[in-house]
């Protein structure tokens, strides 16, 4: 994947949480089971069964990630 900021190629790997990774609007009180709270989205693409790993894109050169939640298999 090239990167939408610079145009480089970006690295491959994953973004890790213990209790999986989620997407909301604002923060909340953050829970054993975060991923509970009705606006949140889960950000599981794949990655693992549990949804504690999901693939994401760094690039080096403009110190950004970006995760496609969209199911992946590689």
């Amino acid at each position: 994947m090239n990167c939408p900021y610079c145009g480089k190629e970006m690295e491959l790997g994953f973004v890790q949480s213990r209790d999986g990774v989620t997407w909301a609007d604002k923060k909340y009180l953050v829970k054993a089971l975060a991923n509970l709270h009705p606006d949140s989205i889960s950000l599981a693409n794949g990655a693992n069964d549990s949804g504690t790993a999901v693939y994401a894109y760094k690039c080096s050169d403009c110190k950004k990630v970006i995760i496609d939640y969209a199911q992946k298999t590689e």
